[in-house]
């Protein structure tokens, strides 16, 4: 992968749009990107990683929501785009991050972009332009993981030398996110996983036998002469004694419950015999029952025959009556309806004489109506009148209209005048305060430019202590985190040793609590044990000791890596101090001069936003003083134009005036106003039309009337007429309605109303009677046959026979239940006897299996006298060609002295081997661990190693293609001959066609390589950069 341009938007120090076009390099591959402390310089690293994996190139800058810079505008959006070449094709990728603008809720304007360049087109590398696709396709394309491209490509600040000095478990985990060796961490983990499940099963399969036994002397009975209680009684089983003594209960019980069934089918077959017997005699005392109780109800229902005598003389008369009701109802209907007609006849006499009422009252107003004929034709003539005068007034009152309006538009232009006189003034004014104004504020704003210079350099002087005091008070704590380590390492030291010694002196107390008699001792074979070894105090177990290792090892890695971050901290103090007496500090008063730099800075700053504040208001009252002279202007012109408006208004409203007031010099005085002739000719004409309204009105109202009372006496006429009618026919109806109910011997009309019943009542009256017949007849049937079923057949004594029914019954429920509980009693012994042997026989299967597995385990986590995982084992091929690859350039670098070497040493205290380094001083003759290399020792170390990393890499991954290297890591602690050297290691590398770019500050690097990218900080704080080729 090689960069073609990068172009960052608001990014880190960077406020604008900022391109830096690599193409400009040419044919110059090295080049050194330079700058002061703070400006920048990373970031563009961080932004290359961020435009192809989403994230920033260290560890601690990880976050991309932090990456915006603080300089930007808030409609500029935070972006990262890159174009590179890789096999010989283009990219373009860009990431957009979104952000809250000001008066949002929500962030905007997040996006992302991934394209293959083809000439003047571009073709898409996704099927979807998300994070997810995206961040999965450069993977594919580079060939390199984020981790590998930071080991390999990018080598960020402070991550440089890690694979270097680490311990094995941090290169572990360096070389397993580089190779991608999880898979056989994940089988590690697995057995681990494995292995306890085994164990859990273990131990419940063997807590499964000791509850079969619990359960065998919680549910059979203790007797006398039993085995099976004689083998609990004893201090010590074992699973064989007790499945021996079970068999033999279960034997005992089988002939228990034979003797049993015997004597449980005897009393079952007396008690049957007894229980027929006692059901014959109870039917014979229940029929006998049955006889008395139907003899006591026929003699009841005998007493009720005379009342069913009157029921049946009470239907006969109900008969006779509803042959009569057609009639009855015909004379109910014809009262009913010449009671109506009577009604009828009263409301039409009612009628007649309110129509006379009414008409009498139409006449009165017609004959009033009709004297006014005089007063309708006067008011006529009066609006005719009236209307004669209408066009004239309305054409004085449009005159008068027009006057006024013309009036005002002079008294308007008159005010419009005097008011442009006003402005004009006042503008004259505020021209001449503004510009005094201006002149005072130019000279506050000549200081700005030394004082922003002045600003800048107390910038630099503040990031330089700043960085020097922070590292200093990491010191402080990093030399108190050492201390705490050391004493808690020691503290556990010495625990863990005596918890050791404590768990191998009591070894053997452990494997006698696990032999049984008849088992035979994992030691020595033999499966007698009479004389056992006594157990100890207080013995640890082997989860304790683990657990103490593990707190050990921990506190023995946390004391390792505090005592190398406090002297790599010491190394960087020294450098930062050496920073701040180059700029003429002391060291010693390095806070006190931060706070009066601090102190100054912030005064100065005031200062500076106070003349930038200045240079503002100055511009803005320049715009002021030009906008106030255009007015001034405009003014004048608009003064013009209204003064000569002005004047032709008022010569037309005099010459108006003279014509209205001859006009309405020719109308009466009352009707000169139009509204007023309006109102006058309104109220005349709604006069006019409601005297002809009422005169019509009277003459309709006189008609109506009269029609009425014509309509109303016919009506009364027609309803004498009907009445009479229904009169005659309800008479004839009554006298055919009494010759009826005479005729079916009624005494009176009262008699037969009496006797009348509805249909159902009279069907309700039938059924009753002649259920009761049927009822008596079937009762008497009944009581004959039961006298013959009972004849020669005596009562029985249910009493007694229940007595002795329940004593049978007794015996055969107590035999029942020694049955039951001798057959319980035998399946119980067979199903615990079976579940001991099954579960006795599956902790054997399990104690194997687990066995197995915790080998496995041991081995694949690396539980053995190297203490090397399978993993880690895998992992040493990888990184002793690495070291090979590293050697071939370290030798040069250091002339022979060095070279790198896997260390075969097992590491103390049990911590995991096989990864560490030690370097061989050809010198001395002597191997020694790399942490004890100087400073620029380790960075020539490191550089070989990486460079080693990326060779195997290429190796192992043909696809890869490794163009480019940036390095952001200290070159200043090498000594000059060691500098010259790097820098020929760099020159061969960029030689073989890579790309290598460096971030430093030491001077000679930057006089032996010609191309420099320049970052440089403006006075406002932000950054831009710049390539200079010598």
């Amino acid at each position: 992968m090689r960069p073609l341009k990068l172009t960052i938007s608001a990014f880190g120090p960077y406020k604008d749009r900022e391109v830096i076009d690599f193409t400009e390099l040419k044919d110059n591959r090295l080049f050194v990107v330079s700058g002061n402390t703070g400006s920048g310089k990373t970031t563009i690293f961080d932004a290359i990683c961020f435009a192809l994996y989403g994230s920033a190139s260290g560890e601690d800058r990880s976050d991309s929501k932090m990456m915006r810079s603080d300089f930007a505008e808030d409609d500029v959006h935070t972006s990262v785009e890159l174009e590179f070449e890789l096999h010989n094709k283009q990219y373009r990728i860009r990431r957009q991050l979104p952000h809250v603008k000001k008066g949002n809720k929500g962030a905007t304007g997040e996006q992302y972009e991934f394209y293959q360049k083809t000439g003047n087109d571009e073709i898409p590398c996704v099927d979807r332009q998300i994070v997810s696709e995206i961040n999965k396709r450069v993977e594919e394309i580079v060939g390199l993981t984020q981790d590998q491209f930071s080991q390999i490509v990018m080598l960020p600040q402070g991550e440089f030398r890690k694979l270097l000095t680490s311990q094995t478990e941090n290169k572990e985990e360096i070389l397993r996110k580089i190779f991608k060796t999880e898979p056989y961490k994940w089988i590690s983990e697995r057995l681990k996983e494995r292995k306890k499940e085994a164990e859990e099963e273990y131990k419940r399969e063997a807590q499964m036998i000791d509850r079969y036994i619990k359960d065998i002397q919680a549910t059979l009975p203790i007797r006398e002469n039993s085995k099976l209680f004689d083998v609990f009684s004893q201090e010590h089983q074992n699973t064989h004694q007790i499945i021996d003594a079970l068999d033999i209960e279960t034997d005992f019980y089988q002939m228990e419950m034979m003797e049993n069934k015997k004597r449980s089918e005897e009393a079952e077959a007396v008690y049957n015999q007894k229980l027929e017997y006692y059901h014959q005699a109870k039917a014979i005392n229940e029929r006998y029952q049955d006889l008395e109780g139907k003899e006591a109800k026929l003699q009841e229902w005998s007493l009720q025959i005379p009342r069913f005598m009157e029921k049946e003389k009470q239907y006969e008369k109900a008969e006779r009556a509803s042959k009569i009701v057609a009639y009855e109802i015909q004379v109910n209907e014809w009262r009913v309806d010449e009671k109506s007609k009577q009604r009828s006849l009263h409301d039409a006499g009612l009628a007649v004489k309110n129509a006379k009422e009414k008409r009498e009252e139409a006449h009165t107003f017609f004959e009033k109506e009709e004297q006014r004929k005089g007063e309708r034709e006067e008011v006529t003539r009066t609006v005719d009148r009236l209307n004669d005068f209408l066009p004239t007034v309305q054409e004085i009152d449009s005159k008068k209209s027009e006057l006024i309006r013309i009036n005002k538009e002079v008294q308007k232009l008159a005010n419009d005048l005097e008011g442009i006189r006003r402005n004009i003034d006042e503008k004259t004014s505020e021209k001449e305060k503004l510009t005094t104004n201006i002149k005072g504020i130019e000279n506050l704003v000549d200081e700005l430019p030394e004082k922003q210079q002045s600003l800048h350099e107390l910038r630099e002087q503040v990031v330089i202590i700043q960085e020097y005091l922070k590292s200093h008070q990491k010191q402080v704590k990093l030399q108190q985190d050492y201390t705490v380590k050391y004493k808690e390492y020691l503290a556990i030291k010495n625990h863990y040793e005596k918890l050791e010694k404590s768990w191998i002196s009591g070894q053997a107390s452990i494997l006698a609590m696990h032999l049984h008699d008849g088992k035979p001792c994992p030691v020595c074979g033999s499966s007698e044990h009479p004389n056992k070894a006594d157990g100890q105090d207080a013995v640890p177990t082997k989860e304790e000791r683990e657990a103490v290792k593990k707190d050990f090892d921990r506190l023995d890695n946390l004391y390792r890596d505090a005592a190398a971050s406090l002297k790599s901290n010491t190394e960087q103090l020294e450098t930062k101090a050496k920073e701040v007496t180059n700029r003429g500090f002391q060291v010693e008063e390095a806070q006190q001069i931060y706070n009066r730099i601090v102190k100054e800075g912030q005064e100065l700053k005031k200062e500076v936003d106070a003349r930038l504040a200045n240079k503002d208001e100055l511009k803005s009252l320049k715009e002021l003083l030009e906008t106030i002279e255009q007015e001034l202007k405009q003014f004048e012109v608009r003064k013009e134009q209204i003064s000569s408006a002005h004047q032709e208004r008022q010569n037309v409203f005099v010459k108006e005036k003279a014509i209205y007031e001859e006009k309405i010099s020719r109308i009466p005085e009352g009707i000169r106003n139009l509204a007023a002739l309006k109102y006058n000719i309104t109220e005349a004409q709604n006069h006019k039309e409601k005297l002809e309204r009422d005169w019509e009105t009277a003459q309709k109202q006189l008609q109506i009337k009269k029609e009425a009372e014509t309509k109303a006496s016919a009506y009364y006429v027609n309803a004498q007429t009907q009445l009479q009618e229904t009169t005659e026919k309800r008479q004839r109806s009554e006298t055919k309605f009494a010759s009826e109910w005479q005729n079916a011997k009624f005494a009176s009309e009262e008699d037969y109303l009496c006797a009348k019943m509805s249909d159902s009542a009279r069907h309700q009256l039938k059924t009753s009677i002649d259920d009761f017949k049927k009822n008596i007849e079937t009762l008497k049937a009944q009581i004959s046959e039961l006298k013959d079923e009972l004849k020669d057949k005596d009562r029985a004594d249910l009493e007694l026979l229940t007595s002795e029914l329940t004593r049978m019954k007794n015996e055969r429920d107590l035999a029942l239940k020694v049955l039951s509980d001798s057959q319980g009693y035998q399946k119980m012994a067979i199903e615990l006897s079976m579940k001991i042997r099954n579960a006795d026989e599956s902790v054997t299967d399990l104690e194997k299996k687990l066995n197995r597995i915790t080998d496995l385990f041991d081995v694949v986590r690396g539980q053995n006298g190297s203490r090397i995982s399978f993993e880690r084992y895998l992992q040493i091929e990888y990184l002793e060609q690495i070291i090979i690859a590293a050697n071939e350039r370290l030798k040069r670098l250091s002339n022979g002295q060095f070279s790198l070497e896997r260390s075969e040493r097992q590491e103390a205290r049990g911590r995991q081997s096989g990864l560490g380094l030690d370097v061989f001083d050809a010198y001395t003759g002597q191997t020694r661990d790399v942490k004890t290399l100087s400073g620029g020792e380790k960075f020539n170390a490191s550089l070989c190693l990486a460079l080693g990393m990326a060779d195997v890499i290429q190796s192992f991954q043909g696809g890869v293609s490794i163009d480019t290297m940036f390095i952001d890591e200290g070159f200043g602690s090498l000594d000059e001959e060691s500098l010259n050297k790097a820098i020929d290691t760099l020159i061969d590398l960029q030689q073989s066609g890579r790309m290598i770019g460096v971030i430093s500050h030491v001077q000679d690097l930057k006089n032996a390589i010609p191309a420099i990218l320049e970052v440089k900080k403006t006075k406002e704080g932000y950054s831009q950069t710049e390539f200079v080729i010598k």
